[in-house]
């Protein structure tokens, strides 16, 4: 059976759980250059997933914004 993007992205949400995995994890492990939108359809699947966002500042003061995701215990 093929492996999916969506199923790589479940595969890595659940060997992280309960800890959050981030954006640019899930797309390197998915090859996904949207895992967002994977995420999107392991909801409509019935995946409860939990996002967080957080906002910082860079070295050079520039706002930055990383989001992550885990796997809802």
């Amino acid at each position: 059976m093929k492996t999916t993007q969506n199923k790589k992205i479940l595969q890595a949400l659940e060997e992280a759980a309960p800890d959050w995995v981030s954006l640019p994890v899930l797309s390197k492990a998915s090859g996904s250059l949207s895992p967002a939108t994977r995420i999107s359809n392991l909801r409509k699947q019935g995946y409860t997933i939990e996002n967080r966002v957080e906002h910082t500042r860079n070295k050079r003061g520039g706002n930055v914004t990383t989001s992550a995701y885990r796997l809802h215990e």
